[in-house]
């Protein structure tokens, strides 16, 4: 508790110095303009303006997660049903080295899984069954991380945007304090406008996020499902014919 109390009494002066400069810099900026987005993001002084870069990079990473899940949710990263085809057919043949050789040629989750299991062909059926459940659930986690991720994104992104609300009102607040006369409404003014920019900017990072979170947790499954259900089809033809 002491070290808590020693940490916060620390940092008190430089979020207080933080906002006095925020003040400082909204009223020069109310008295001497400049360009838009220069007012809004760098209007609020030190403080506001890390808060600005973290939305900036929250929004940048939120942006890559979304164009890494599109692609690595492709029905073709999971199986193509010419390798199912074709798998099919040299165990239909009965020739498994020529199924798992070409299963090692292709760079799917389907392939992945029967490569796992055909690896363990000799070891019994429950041996390959469990091989090829993991394989599948291997991939699967690989996925999820990426997803839950995105769901983080989506739930920082809102704090960072209220944390600028309540820093720019602050801010503002101290701006009516040390203006004079007219220049108390430019002031109080232009610093609520930059606070609830930061919360309109949280949200139109989470809302995406949250949205694509949820579209890609539900395409995961459904991939995953199908990729299942292909994978017993073919052990089950496989168990059949050495039967």
């Amino acid at each position: 508790m002491k070290k808590l109390i020693t940490i916060l009494t620390g940092f008190l002066p430089v979020v207080i110095f933080a906002q006095e400069l925020g003040t400082e810099t909204t009223s020069q900026t109310a008295q001497s303009g400049g360009s838009f987005f220069t007012q809004v993001v760098f209007g609020g002084g030190f403080l506001g303006g890390l808060i600005w870069l973290a939305l900036f990079m929250t929004s940048t990473i939120t942006i890559a997660l979304i164009a890494y899940l599109v692609l690595a949710l492709r029905k073709g990263n999971f199986g193509s049903k010419k390798l199912i085809t074709t798998v099919n057919g040299h165990i239909a043949d009965k020739n498994l080295n020529d199924a798992y050789s070409h299963c090692e040629g292709h760079n799917s989750v389907i392939a992945n899984v029967l490569c796992g299991a055909f690896k363990n062909y000799h070891k019994g059926e429950k041996v390959m069954v469990e091989s090829a459940g993991e394989s599948l659930g291997k991939a699967g986690r690989a996925v999820q991380r990426q997803i839950g991720s995105l769901q983080m994104c989506g739930n920082i992104a809102p704090m960072l945007g209220l944390l600028g609300t309540v820093t720019g009102m602050v801010s503002a607040f101290m701006g009516l304090g040390t203006a004079m006369g007219p220049e108390k409404a430019s002031v109080l003014a232009v610093s609520i406008s930059q606070a609830l920019y930061t919360t309109a900017a949280g949200l139109v990072i989470a809302i995406p996020a949250l949205a694509a979170s949820t579209i890609c947790t539900n395409l995961l499954e459904k991939r995953l499902q199908e990729s299942n259900e292909h994978a017993e089809d073919i052990l089950n033809t496989l168990l059949e014919n050495t039967q």
